[in-house]
């Protein structure tokens, strides 16, 4: 049985791990800002992993301008189970190790793309060269995905290295996760063309 002086006790634990609790629920709200605040000024864009809403956003300053639509009928992305592959899971913030292209439809010749940045005084490089069909995206400390969209015709593997490959095959031995998703070639164009390597990503868990 408690007497006077032990409920006092314990009441003032309890409140004592609630403050706890409370100042530290703030101090991780405050380092979320902080971070959400630097990508806003940043003027790029960054990618966004939303496990409470289950949505994959590009964000741009404070605004979406990118939302990713799985096709239907394919199997959607467990966002909330591939958040979990990020370590460590008190980081906020991760960036993007590698993208390789696997296959993609081709569009314009490079002797064309040179004639037309030449008449718009474009870098050539800036413009449109083909479609990508599948990419494979690598996180630093977190999971790979896989991104597959439909082909209007038929597409071109990529000749990728021995030494690229072999990475690849060791990265699942290393209790990388791996993840697929579909979605259509707009939104494969967009993600493959935002997702160049050191891209920021910010998970919100």
């Amino acid at each position: 049985m408690f007497t006077k002086w032990g409920l006092t006790a314990v009441f003032l634990i309890a409140s004592s791990h609630s403050a706890l609790a409370q100042s530290d629920s703030l101090l991780k709200e405050w380092r979320f800002l902080t971070v959400r605040n630097e990508l806003v000024k940043s003027n790029a864009p960054y990618l966004v992993l939303d496990s409470q809403s289950q949505k994959v956003e590009i964000r741009l300053g404070g605004g979406v301008v990118w939302e990713m639509e799985e096709d239907s009928g394919t199997t959607k992305l467990n966002v909330k189970k591939f958040i979990e592959d990020f370590h460590p899971d008190s980081a906020q913030v991760y960036s993007v190790a590698s993208v390789q292209l696997l296959q993609y439809e081709p569009r314009f010749p490079d002797s064309l793309l040179e004639i037309v940045s030449g008449a718009m005084d474009m870098d050539p490089t800036l413009l449109q060269r083909e479609i990508p069909v599948m990419f494979e995206v690598q996180w630093r400390h977190g999971p790979r995905l896989l991104v597959h969209s439909k082909p209007e015709g038929q597409p071109i593997p990529v000749q990728i290295s021995w030494r690229v490959k072999l990475d690849r095959w060791l990265s699942k031995f290393g209790g990388t996760a791996g993840y697929d998703v579909q979605i259509d070639r707009e939104h494969a164009l967009t993600l493959y063309r935002v997702l160049r390597e050191g891209a920021p990503l910010l998970v919100i868990r």
